[in-house]
């Protein structure tokens, strides 16, 4: 069974120019995840069960964002490339999920702020690998 997810973007340069885009990603499951990480730890999160190339759509969102000073991260699975956690990441269709360099199975947040963060996921993927 077919799911959607719908999305739109609006970006205005203040004074500048405005670009706007929407579309449906097509996926056949979804999960949204909700995980607090505490301040000073590092928590793991499943987002795939394994299988190259099924996440097609990709969401991480928190309540609060790395700054100056303190950092939010996380990494993919067991790779050493470490990602900042400082605004909202969206990433849609296989190429833009291919830059996390490895099939995302899972993400291994780590909270360097003073204070707990709530973290949203929303992932979208394909049962099987989409043909190539």
């Amino acid at each position: 069974m077919t799911e959607s997810i719908n999305w739109s973007l609006n970006v205005q340069v203040i004074g500048g120019p405005k670009v706007m885009a929407s579309d449906t990603k097509e996926i056949e499951a979804y999960d949204k995840i909700e995980v607090t990480i505490e301040a000073g730890t590092t928590e793991q999160v499943e987002i795939q069960p394994g299988g190259d190339g099924r996440v097609q759509f990709l969401l991480i969102k928190s309540d609060t964002y790395s700054n100056d000073i303190e950092k939010l991260t996380y990494k993919v699975n067991e790779l050493t490339t470490i990602i900042e956690l400082d605004a909202l990441q969206v990433f849609i269709g296989n190429g833009a999920v291919e830059l996390l360099t490895k099939p995302p199975e899972k993400l291994v947040f780590t909270n360097d702020l003073a204070t707990p963060v709530s973290i949203e996921i929303l992932v979208g993927r394909m049962a099987i690998v989409p043909p190539e």
